[in-house]
């Protein structure tokens, strides 16, 4: 059996869950060693790329990876605003703080250092190659 063989021989479901649960045990082992969380990961972000910030309804609203709760996400920014990385202005809208900055740099490097590990060998072809793929899978699947 060839090894093309063989990769056709598993049903896509099991090898993307398989990725999925090897790049998000990477993803979160990372984030632990800066003593961050995926979701506290995820609501900096949001909040950085909104510019001007974001309130706790926008976190709520915005679409949440994987499976995670809305719910989570609003609180992942206020353990970040406790932390002293978020703060507040007069009408709830969040923003970084110098520290909130500085630890969104670092996380960006660890995160960067993710998708060297994930993408070890694998062109850019391949890699856009998979993801349309798999968007193709999901957008038949509806």
């Amino acid at each position: 059996m060839t090894n093309e063989t063989a990769a056709t021989d598993r049903p896509i479901a099991y090898v993307a869950w398989g990725a999925t649960t090897a790049i998000l045990r990477h993803s979160r082992s990372t984030l632990a060693g800066i003593d961050l969380t995926q979701p506290q990961w995820w609501a900096l972000n949001n909040i950085a790329r909104a510019g001007h910030g974001l309130t706790g309804e926008e976190i709520r609203a915005r679409p949440v990876p994987y499976d995670m709760d809305p719910e989570v996400m609003a609180h992942a920014a206020d353990a970040l605003a406790h932390r002293g990385w978020l703060s507040a202005d007069a009408d709830g809208r969040l923003t970084l703080t110098k520290r909130g900055e500085e630890g969104l740099t670092t996380a960006r490097e660890h995160m960067a250092r993710v998708r060297e590990d994930l993408l070890g060998d694998i062109t850019d072809e391949e890699y856009a190659t998979a993801v349309s793929v798999l968007r193709r899978i999901a957008d038949n699947l509806g």
